[in-house]
This record gives structure tokens, sequence and C-alpha cells, in this order.
């Protein structure tokens, strides 16, 4: 076998283990905040549980196979097909495209041993990069309805609805992609789920935590009784809150991305430049073979910071 397919499998084999560690990290992530929404409100669940009330604590036995922790790494959720506005198939075409162009553009520079690598990579970046757009787009649509959404359902228990009727004004009068969540939601409900497990499905889909908030209100007021429409008028004043902190933070995290982009984007007018002044510094970096391998690690450490930056950006974002 030749040795450049053994280096394709080599890295195929290589980002497999890496996609394990990061899903197993994930995972750890999810389930110390599954713990953290189920214990939410329950001040001494000992006592209740002492007292014959019945736990509200909400588990998940769901099995995660590698395909599914592979798809959860390229962002891919087949549960939410809605949220997809290039096809899932095209997205792997254009994946697949970038990683051929990569590997003829950059191969004879890197040489048959690191092509293969960067191809792979560069094609798992691509994918992943379009399924995580299309993802946050949804999202994103989905938070900033969530105030109104919890609005409505005050308004409709407060003018005598049941909590049912008031779930399905939502699903009826609110514009998508809430609705069509929602009347998912309601479709659990009808087929005998309990409503606080419905929105837990619908939080494990969306990844926001403000349905599993919700879930917890609903659980506890199955419960223990209260003022239902009160406990969701403060819930979103909160969530209102919320939604208005994030759009803050991303507008105090745009100057921070551009002022990455400007960082990435100087070393190469610099080059233009430099090109243009004295042009035999610049001609080594094309014309011989370690000013092309140099050429290629700038760029590569380029990308990477300005990775770097957005991350730390969005982990800001989430604090």
């Amino acid at each position: 076998m030749d040795r450049s397919y053994l280096l394709a499998i080599a890295a195929l084999l290589t980002v497999a283990m890496v996609t394990g560690v990061v899903t197993l990290a994930k995972s750890g992530q999810a389930r110390r905040m599954r713990d953290r929404v189920v214990s939410a409100g329950a001040a001494d669940t000992r006592r209740m549980d002492h007292a014959g009330l019945p736990s509200i604590r909400l588990h998940s036995n769901e099995p995660r196979p590698l395909l599914k922790r592979f798809l959860r790494f390229l962002r891919y959720n087949p549960e939410t097909p809605q949220e997809q506005v290039v096809p899932w198939w095209a997205t792997l075409l254009i994946g697949l495209a970038m990683a051929v162009l990569q590997g003829f553009v950059v191969g004879p520079l890197l040489g048959s041993q690191i092509a293969p690598f960067t191809a792979v990579l560069t094609g798992l970046f691509v994918v992943r990069a379009l399924f995580a757009w299309q993802h946050n787009r949804y999202v994103e649509a989905i938070f900033v309805q969530i105030p109104d959404a919890i609005g409505m359902m005050v308004r409709a228990i407060r003018a005598g609805l049941p909590v049912g009727e008031a779930m399905r004004s939502v699903a009826a009068e609110l514009p998508n992609p809430l609705r069509d969540e929602f009347a998912r939601m309601l479709g659990d409900v009808a087929i005998g789920r309990p409503v606080d497990q419905a929105l837990m499905r619908l939080y494990a889909r969306t990844g926001l935590q403000e349905f599993s908030f919700l879930a917890v209100v609903f659980g506890l007021q199955s419960q223990t009784g209260g003022n239902l429409a009160e406990t969701l008028d403060n819930l979103a004043d909160i969530v209102r809150k919320r939604v208005a902190l994030a759009k803050r933070a991303q507008a105090l995290a745009a100057e921070a991305r551009m002022q990455a982009g400007i960082l990435m984007v100087l070393p190469y007018l610099a080059a233009l430049a430099m090109s243009q002044i004295q042009p035999f510094y610049i001609d080594n970096f094309f014309y011989t073979p370690s000013g092309r391998k140099l050429l290629m690690v700038g760029l590569g450490f380029s990308i990477f910071g300005y990775l770097v930056i957005r991350w730390m950006i969005k982990r800001a974002g989430a604090d």
C-alpha cells in the first residue's frame, strides 16, 4: 500500500480519537448541567422524599453511540432538520470539495506526507463550520422568542385558561422557529409525556438553558403547587434580561472580532507591500521548498490564532 494512503488512514484515526476526546468532555459538561437543572429549586429533596412526595428528577438513559458522538462533534442534529438552510448532503459535498481543492492546491507545497492530514482536517473544519453556523442561527432565532412565549403563557393563565391551552396559544400565534418546536413539544405531551420531560427534550434539541428552567418550574408546580403565573412572570423577566445581556455581549464582541480579523490579515498585507518594494524577499516563500513550507506554517498559525481568539470571545460571551 502506498505510503500516502497509510498517512491518510492515520489522519482519519487521529481525527476520530480527537473527536472522541472532545465529545466525552462535552458529554461530561452536559451531564453536570443536567444535574444542576434537576436539583434546582429542591432545597431539601431528602425531606421531600421522606414526606411521600414523588421526585421531579429527570433521568436520561439515552445511548450515545460513536456515530451520534461524531454527529454532535460536527454540530449536526438529525432531530432538527428544519434548522438546515443547506441540506446535509450538500454540506458534505462542500466539505469534500474543499478537501480535494486543498489537496490539489496545497498538496504540492506540503508534500505527500502532510497533505492527507491537512485535507482531512480542512474537510472536517468546513463541514463543522457550516453545520455550526446553521445551528447557531436557528438557536439564536429561538432564544429571542422565548420571553414573548413565556409572557404569552402568563397572560393566558391569568385570563383563566389551563396550562395546555396557554401552550397551544404559543404554538399557534408565535412565528417560526419557536412555533414548530412548541408544536413538537405539545405532541410529546399529547402522547402522555409529562410537560417537564417534554420541555427537557426541547432543551436537549436546542441546548437553550431557558427551556430547562421552564421544565423545573412546571415540575415543581405539578408537585408542590403555587402561583404558576407569578413564577412564569418572574422567569420571563429573567429571560428577557438574559436576552438583552446576550445582545450587549455580541455588540461588545464585534470590536474584538474585527481586531482579530485585522491581526490575521495584517501580515499578508505587509507581505504584499514587501513584494512591491523588494520582491526578492517574498519570492523565496513561493519558489523554494523550505519557503513554501514556512508559508504554509505561517498561514496555519494565523488561522489557528484567529480561531483561538474567536473561541475566547465566545467563551467570554457565554459566561
